[in-house]
């Protein structure tokens, strides 16, 4: 039977290599305690490694060690620190270490591997897990009969947790844990309590079947608050016989009953203060389902006591905790650190029917295809969009109501008639339109709404973003709702990367402060925290309070501008959003 250590080497097995230690240091000592035909040795690797002012300091290793020990790391144990902070993780000190343990191992004839790992920091826990769970996933596809030792107590304590962690997610690999307590003494077997391997074995049953099987949760609890979003994309990620809402009074759970199958629901009311309280209420709950039952506990909403309480509920019930990483658009589940993609939204309707307590589209926001001429209207008018500034003001008045009218100004020739049909000449345009009452509507701001619109849908072709709208308008007119008598409260621009809902405001004229705070408002109330507002004009703000203003909101701003034309201010979203969604997509 082939016998492996897996371990990590730290500053004490560096030092022990260099004579700076009393003792051969913990792996020695591991490997002079009993026998190992194979040792895996994982090292880690400073993220400087590799540049150039550390790969020439790495040249003068050998000189600078014979000088200590010319002098005695004792007698000058300043030149000692100096010495190891400077070569500690770097590839010099891991090939004199490795050197040095080969030679301290010949007689035993233990076959000896070296893995430089980098990480983030030296505590990078999903690093160093996925580090683990590599090494042992190699020992694991290893022919012929094997046992596995795990050594705890070189590296960081993280390291030896995580040892630890990993360990469980082999059952079927003989393995043991061993841990050196006194300083020159051999290692001891650590074993872990009987209680956990229990649940643990009880929760990975649960955890496998769930990721490996496509099979998902008889019961969800997830933890409840001002924030809507985290239950929403838990909904969405699993299937679930039952979603139970863990929430305070302040925050009740029904709006989320559309989202989820009838007779589906659930509510706890819980002090969000009280760990305990959010711990012995998901318990006594589950005390009432079937032995057997596979339960999910979605800890991303709520305060941080009912994280905690739920979490220590998940770990005595072998339930499955998990946390949505909005940002990295990923879910964690959180004793393992397995992670797998959010699954993306791709429609409007689920943000705005979640952050609206029940409000209604009123009517269809897809532009459902623009003939030649209209596109040739659009694009003129933008062109001559100073020209069309200038005359707001006369078409104001017939915007209210139908009313026709004749406006000849600024180059241009517009005609509303009775009949409905609307006529423009000017800058190379004779066009007719039948069936446009809301021409002078479309004059005033319209036409620029139907440009950008224009500028984003081939992004929406080629699914950078999805289900792009134009005026959206929600129904106000329901009971229980009051918005200063208004039938509706409308969108100009709206659209998802499935992840986040995008609200764009057109302004073809001036740009005040009132209207950059209702964007932020409506980016708030209907994109919730991960809402992203965008704010579209023709000209740039004219004032800096209005500047600061947008800044202040973290609002993006699309402004006509000669130096950086509008196209290409929109491109750059749209390039950042396929950049992120690349960097952070990972296989559901």
């Amino acid at each position: 039977m082939k016998r492996f250590l897996l371990t990590w080497y730290g500053i004490t097995d560096f030092r022990a290599s260099l004579g700076f230690e009393n003792t051969d240091g913990p792996i020695a000592g591991a490997l002079a305690a009993e026998p190992y035909s194979d040792v895996v040795i994982l090292g880690y690797t400073r993220m400087d490694n590799d540049s150039a002012a550390c790969a020439q300091a790495q040249r003068g290793f050998a000189a600078e060690w014979n000088a200590i020990r010319a002098v005695g790391y004792e007698k000058d144990r300043e030149a000692t620190r100096a010495f190891i902070t400077k070569f500690a993780n770097t590839n010099a000190a891991h090939a004199h270490f490795t050197a040095w343990l080969k030679e301290k191992a010949a007689k035993s004839g233990s076959r000896i591997r070296f893995q430089s790992e980098k990480l983030r920091e030296l505590n990078d826990t999903e690093g160093i897990y996925a580090v683990a769970m590599r090494a042992l996933d190699l020992v694991a596809h290893e022919p012929d009969d094997k046992q596995v030792t795990l050594y705890l107590s070189p590296g960081t304590p993280v390291m030896a947790f995580v040892w630890a962690l990993a360990a469980l997610n082999h059952p079927d690999l003989k393995k043991r844990l061993i841990a050196s307590s006194v300083i020159g003494k051999g290692p001891e077997v650590v074993p872990l309590p009987v209680e956990w391997l229990e649940r643990h074995a009880a929760q990975q049953e649960t955890l496998h079947a769930t990721v490996d099987e496509g099979d998902d949760f008889d019961v969800v609890y997830h933890l409840f608050g001002e924030q809507r979003m985290p239950s929403l994309l838990g909904i969405r990620q699993f299937n679930s016989k039952r979603h139970v809402f863990l929430n305070s009074p302040r925050y009740p759970a029904a709006c989320m009953k559309p989202f989820i199958q009838e007779g589906g629901f659930g509510e706890l009311t819980v002090d969000p203060w009280n760990a305990r309280d959010t711990h012995e209420t998901i318990v006594r709950d589950v005390r009432r389902l079937p032995t057997k039952a596979r339960i999910g506990i979605n800890l991303t909403g709520g305060t941080k006591l009912m994280f905690a309480g739920a979490l220590s509920a998940a770990r005595a019930l072998g339930a499955v905790p998990f946390y949505f990483d909005s940002p990295h658009r990923s879910v964690t589940f959180i004793d393992s650190l397995h992670r797998e993609g959010i699954k993306p939204i791709d429609s409007v309707e689920p943000f705005l029917r979640l952050n609206s307590d029940g409000l209604n589209l009123a009517e269809k926001s897809e532009m459902e295809g623009m003939s030649p001429d209209s596109q040739r209207l659009t694009e003129t008018l933008w062109e001559q969009r100073y020209k069309m500034g200038k005359l707001y003001r006369n078409l104001n008045k017939f915007c209210d109501t139908f009313t026709p009218f004749h406006l000849h100004e600024g180059g241009f020739d517009f005609k509303l008639e009775k009949n409905e049909t609307a006529k423009v000449q000017g800058y190379g345009l004779d066009m007719a339109f039948e069936n446009w009452p809301g021409f002078a509507s479309f004059l005033c701001g319209g036409w620029f709404e139907e440009y950008v619109y224009l500028l984003c849908k081939p992004y929406e072709d080629a699914g950078v973003i999805h289900d792009l709208r134009i005026n959206v308008k929600l129904d106000l007119n329901i009971t229980g709702q009051q918005s200063m008598n208004a039938a509706y409260n409308e969108i100009d621009i709206a659209f998802t990367d499935g992840y986040s809902l995008y609200i764009v405001e057109c302004k073809a004229g001036n740009v005040t402060q009132e209207q950059v705070m209702k964007l932020q408002n409506l980016v708030r109330i209907y994109g919730g925290v991960e809402g992203r507002g965008v704010l579209a004009c023709c000209f740039p703000p004219n004032t800096e309070s209005v500047k600061k203003k947008i800044k202040d909101a973290r609002l993006t701003l699309w402004q006509g501008s000669k130096n950086w034309p509008i196209p290409e201010q929109i491109r750059a979203l749209m390039d950042e959003i396929a950049a992120h969604s690349q960097s952070t997509g990972m296989a559901v």
